[in-house]
């Protein structure tokens, strides 16, 4: 996904390489999860003062811990809020929030994205726009592993970032979804789709709620609305 954001016009791509400080033992993790927030927020701060970096343009994107980070950076950063945060099925299975920071939210930036896809997420707070894949569960094409339920969640956990990839390689107009108040999704095609976002770089930052959308079993995930809009 780094070499896909690179090669949009006028980017810049900063890549935060955390994984030896988060595969050690769980008491640790979320020290060290505050730890690199830090040291991230200050650089995101450095950047604004010294290169006049404009924090509405900056974008942090985080999957599973990397997105509970990422509503950490956006507390941390004093230079104002961050233009946007999108948390790839924010969370860490095994490392349960304790406190309110440790959650990514809608103050963690001015747009907050989320995108959930297995029961490894966090379901709550919400961000300002909230994405489910196929209700926010266990995703199709991955109950052909060969071990249920355990596996099964983590494929449906990393299908998150495929969707992500998917979303930016083929830009706008990908992974229409509807929005719908249900918790539980739109699975079964109840919502009345009357208004319409798009998963990716170009969602709609002022269209709002609770977004949800089905995809194929195996790439291309995007599909078509089921219903109109």
């Amino acid at each position: 996904m780094t070499a896909l954001l690179v090669a949009e016009p006028g980017s810049v791509v900063i890549l935060v390489d955390y994984w030896d400080l988060v595969t050690i033992s769980r008491p640790f993790m979320m020290a060290n999860a505050r730890l690199i927030a830090d040291t991230t927020a200050t650089l995101i701060d450095l950047m604004v003062q010294e290169r006049r970096v404009s924090l509405s343009k900056v974008h942090v994107v985080g999957f599973s811990l990397g997105g509970r980070i990422s509503g950490l950076v956006g507390a941390r950063v004093t230079s104002g809020p961050l233009g946007r945060i999108t948390g790839l099925d924010a969370s860490y299975p095994w490392l349960p929030p304790r406190t309110h920071e440790e959650y990514l939210d809608a103050g963690d930036a001015a747009l907050v994205v989320t995108l959930r896809t297995s029961p490894l997420g966090q379901h709550s707070p919400p961000g300002h726009i909230d994405f489910h894949a196929n209700g926010g569960h266990l995703q199709p094409g991955c109950s052909t592993w060969y071990t249920p339920n355990t596996a099964e969640q983590v494929c449906s956990h990393y299908r998150a970032v495929q969707i992500m990839v998917e979303a930016v390689r083929r830009g706008g107009g990908v992974f229409p979804a509807c929005r719908c108040d249900a918790w539980e999704g739109d699975v079964d095609g109840s919502c009345p789709c009357d208004v319409i976002n798009h998963f990716g770089l170009t969602t709609n930052a002022s269209v709002h709620g609770s977004f949800h959308f089905t995809t194929n079993p195996s790439a291309p995930y995007s599909r078509p609305l089921e219903h109109g809009g």
